[in-house]
């Protein structure tokens, strides 16, 4: 099986995050996509809601989705997520799988940057979501060279090796701002957040005022 984590802080979880989930378990066929919230992201600032509210965002954004789970894993850890450590971690609990870990184009432009990003890449495949405004022929030299040696063309050739190759992916991933979700709920527009969210979100009295 090949199970690809989309992480994220998912500070509501939107419909761009569901849209681009859906259209990859579309694309790369037997798929779980396991939705992973941050617990501390360590490049950003901190979430609004809560580890537990986030989460159970995502489990009432992905009810009616079968091959979507809510991941609690870097929820469950102390200190900041890194992506190299909670893969390390996810390839011994799921020893008989196939990781990859979905990022956006502007991350793999500056993967060379990432905390241990070697071994990433020893633990999962990457699955790159192209976004609006960033392009491959803006890499550097190394992420330029990672390409030419692991890029593929199918999503059929992450289940020939267990990590280390790359697919760019056909789904792209919406340049929905999060913040501007959580500014557009203060002010009672919710439509960008799927409405089991936004019973949630209600229910609980998230997002009530901008930051």
């Amino acid at each position: 099986m090949l199970r690809a984590i989309f992480g994220g802080t998912f500070d509501p979880i939107h419909c761009g995050h569901l849209n681009a989930a859906k259209a990859l378990i579309e694309e790369l066929n037997y798929v779980t996509i396991h939705l992973m919230p941050n617990a501390v992201p360590p490049h950003r600032p901190q979430p609004r809601a809560n580890g537990a509210h986030r989460l159970a965002m995502i489990e009432c954004a992905i009810r009616s989705h079968a091959h979507m789970c809510a991941e609690p894993f870097e929820l469950n850890q102390n200190g900041p997520s890194y992506t190299a450590k909670t893969l390390a971690a996810m390839r011994e609990h799921y020893p008989n799988d196939t990781l990859a870990f979905i990022m956006g184009m502007d991350s793999l432009l500056t993967f060379d940057q990432w905390f241990e990003w070697q071994s990433i890449l020893a633990c999962a495949h990457l699955v790159v979501l192209p976004r609006p405004g960033y392009q491959l022929r803006t890499a550097n030299s190394t992420v330029t060279q990672l390409l030419h040696d692991r890029q593929v063309s199918s999503p059929d050739e992450l289940y020939q090796g267990s990590s280390g190759r790359i697919y760019i992916a056909n789904t792209t991933l919406t340049d929905v701002s999060s913040t501007a979700v959580r500014d557009a709920l203060a002010s009672g527009d919710s439509a960008e957040i799927p409405s089991q969210v936004m019973t949630y979100i209600r229910h609980h009295g998230l997002y009530s005022s901008p930051l």
